[in-house]
């Protein structure tokens, strides 16, 4: 698990909280949650606190990029852009008005873009209806109330409103004061289970664009793509959740609503509420507005094996830098809370090895960060090392400094007080993270929707207490070795056209 524990206020909390026990037991979180789970078989989750008159909620569903087929990629994330668009009743002046408008739209839109996949497009054609599409979208413009999700949320006191995608899931959350509660579960309900694509072709051109700033013309977003392309030589973790420019110039409506209609059904989502909530009146509302969601069926895995893909060097016009990712398996096997020994140990703070040795003694290296769970959790992953040199020094003679220190963790026994203090780290680390509500709400959505058992991140704290130093030790070696590492190197110079 990723976690930041490098801001000033992280570290404030951070020693308060190395006092406490690191068993779950120090927020009971077990006996805090309440489970309900609606007869279409969406499954919540409620938490109270007095704190205060707010709450934070969040509806997360069971796919991202990992559920995305060849030729596909970017849908996940396009269908977030989509929601925030609006329903049938929010977004539109005059929705029987606007109806037909979208349906010329939509078939409009598929026609350009079946012209424009063709080996040679007839230019006069794909002209003529570019200009038509862009008098129908026009058109609808007078029917349409722009950013009135955003606006109408605001303007009710809403905070943290957003929306993410990732390999693993797709979620929206927001918080809110608590007699607001009607009013968030029936706007996130449209959100997810009423789109109508309003102005999806326009936000196709946004997510091209985003992807030119994100990933082909930025040096890590485009070492980001290169790292998974080369150490993901089979299965869904191959592509970036934002997709390939090819594929998102392909997309159409039609791809969009058979994606929605398979994977934003009941048994596929969660939801999460955290704050001063009362729990039945919590439990009627949901029913009122998640309840009518079509039940679905739940997405299973597809199991997939990779191997180290080698060394790839690419030129860029930026600082150099080095990936070094090794092949590992994910929740639930206990590895996991192994690595994220290894994380802290290796990278968090200036006192971690790697920071301390290559930043602050031997100033070789800018930044040195560590990630166990890349690019997703939901399949087996990487833990990656990523560096950036100082000059005059060079990305491989970073890499032979990391392989020493993962050559070192492999037939050295860290000592009792490093281990302790390293565990008490990660322990505080996820306390910190539940202290807020939003960040309670998504860390039990996100537990129930990737592993499907919320009660792991009420045991985390204590399972991570268990791992010993030889669990440290072999994991390193079965882990850490040639034959499962993916390096990808950036030299400065121009990158390709």
């Amino acid at each position: 698990m990723k976690r930041d524990l490098k801001t000033v206020l992280h570290y404030i909390c951070l020693a308060l909280i190395l006092a406490l026990p690191l068993t779950a037991g120090a927020f009971d979180l077990e006996k805090k949650v309440v489970e309900y789970k609606l007869a279409n078989g969406m499954r919540w989750l409620l938490v109270v606190r007095r704190n205060a008159p707010v709450f934070s909620g969040v509806v997360m569903i069971r796919v991202g990029g990992t559920d995305e087929t060849p030729g596909k990629t970017g849908l996940a994330h396009m269908f977030e852009h989509m929601a925030f668009k609006g329903s049938s009743r929010l977004g539109t002046k005059d929705f029987a008005k606007e109806k037909p408008i979208l349906d010329e739209i939509e078939k409009t839109g598929f026609e350009l873009t079946a012209e424009g996949q063709k080996a040679v497009p007839d230019k006069k054609r794909v002209a003529s209806l570019e200009e038509r599409l862009k008098i129908l979208q026009e058109e609808a413009a007078g029917y349409q109330i722009k950013n009135q999700v955003w606006e109408v949320m605001v303007a009710n006191g809403a905070s943290d409103l957003n929306a993410y995608t990732s390999k693993d899931a797709t979620a929206y959350h927001a918080s809110m004061p608590v007699e607001r509660l009607d009013l968030f579960l029936d706007v996130i309900s449209q959100m997810v289970n009423d789109p109508v694509y309003r102005e999806f072709y326009t936000e196709r051109s946004v997510i091209l664009e985003e992807r030119r700033g994100g990933v082909d013309n930025d040096p890590d977003g485009k070492m980001s793509e290169l790292l998974v392309e080369t150490a993901f030589q089979n299965g869904s973790y191959h592509s970036p959740v934002i997709g390939s420019a090819s594929d998102v110039a392909g997309l159409t409506i039609a791809d969009a609503r058979e994606f929605h209609d398979r994977y934003y059904v009941a048994s596929n989502m969660v939801g999460a509420l955290v704050g001063d909530i009362d729990i039945e009146k919590a439990k009627r509302l949901i029913d009122k507005y998640f309840g009518p969601i079509p039940a679905g069926i739940v997405t299973k895995e597809r199991l997939v094996l990779n191997s180290g893909g080698g060394t790839k060097n690419f030129a860029f016009d930026a600082e150099p830098a080095v990936v070094l990712a090794y092949h590992k398996p994910t929740l639930p096997d206990h590895t996991e809370f192994v690595f994220d020994v290894i994380d802290v140990l290796m990278c968090d703070g200036p006192t971690s090895r790697l920071e301390k040795r290559l930043v602050y003694d031997e100033k070789v290296a800018r930044d040195v960060s560590c990630s166990n769970s890349y690019p997703g959790s939901r399949l087996n992953n990487l833990m990656l090392f990523w560096m950036e040199p100082n000059r005059p020094h060079t990305p491989e003679k970073l890499t032979f400094e990391v392989e020493e220190e993962l050559e070192r963790i492999k037939r050295e026994p860290i000592s009792d007080e490093e281990l302790g203090r390293v565990q008490t780290k990660v322990a505080a680390g996820i306390l910190y993270s539940l202290e807020k509500n939003l960040g309670l709400a998504m860390s039990l959505a996100e537990f129930e929707t990737i592993f499907g058992d919320w009660r792991l991140l009420a045991r985390y704290p204590s399972l991570v207490e268990g791992v010993t130093k030889e669990d440290v030790m072999r994991t390193a070696n079965e882990y850490f070795s040639d034959k499962n590492a993916t390096k990808i190197i950036r030299l400065r110079g121009q990158k390709k056209k």
